[in-house]
């Protein structure tokens, strides 16, 4: 990936865009690891969630998703599919808590078998968490000064600027562990309050105003163009 060999395992992971969208990324300010960070923020994007960005969101999208049944032979989805659940409780967030703990046992959270229920609803909620923080602050910004075309072309070749290769890094450590960042680090079982503590740091690590405009500029250019 583009400039990005913080660990071993995730930079042997590499794609080289041209020069063209490398000037087009510098140009909109994009980071150095932005494939990082966007992959980050868009592996486990659902429907309803880019509907944040574009309330006409559908399937027909273009978006890498690590695959929800992780069971299947291809583990990266070449768009963002619905996160649907039901209507029994009378909040979303029961419902969605629901969803979470009625999949626990099978393959088809996206999340592989290493994950405790608790760490479950940890990830989906701070993923909905991440995707408001990128609503609320640097999708407004990118807004009112939206990226180019020439960086909307390259940012949507996930192939060839590492993007997709990211979400396929994230995919294949969710069958062997619960990796909440993308730097390869060991992490403890969420089981009590200073498990906690490192968890929350690392769930915090993508709020960089870097990382939620790479996120931002990225979700502009797959909703607008």
């Amino acid at each position: 990936m583009l400039l990005l060999a913080f660990v071993v395992g995730f930079a042997a992971v590499s794609a080289e865009p041209s020069q063209i969208c490398r000037e087009a990324f510098y140009k909109s300010g994009l980071s150095t690891n932005y494939n990082e960070t966007i992959a980050h923020a868009v592996h486990s994007m659902s429907v309803e969630g880019l509907r944040l960005f574009d309330p006409m969101a559908s399937e027909q999208n273009k978006i890498p998703t690590v695959n929800q049944d992780l069971s299947q032979d291809q583990k990266v989805l070449n768009y963002a599919p619905h996160f649907h659940t039901s209507t029994d409780f009378a909040t979303s967030t029961m419902n969605m808590i629901d969803k979470i703990l009625s999949t626990v046992g099978n393959s088809k959270d996206g999340l592989g078998p290493h994950w405790s229920s608790v760490e479950r609803i940890a990830h989906v909620f701070h993923m909905w968490d991440l995707w408001q923080k990128i609503y609320e602050t640097s999708w407004q910004e990118v807004l009112a000064s939206p990226p180019e075309a020439p960086t909307c072309v390259c940012l949507r070749d996930t192939r060839a600027n590492g993007i997709k290769a990211a979400v396929e890094w994230v995919a294949n450590h969710y069958e062997t562990g619960t990796p909440i960042t993308l730097l390869n680090r060991p992490i403890p079982k969420l089981t009590d309050a200073q498990a906690w503590s490192v968890w929350k740091d690392r769930l915090l690590h993508y709020y960089t105003p870097a990382a939620l405009h790479d996120a931002a500029v990225y979700l502009y250019c797959v909703t607008h163009h």
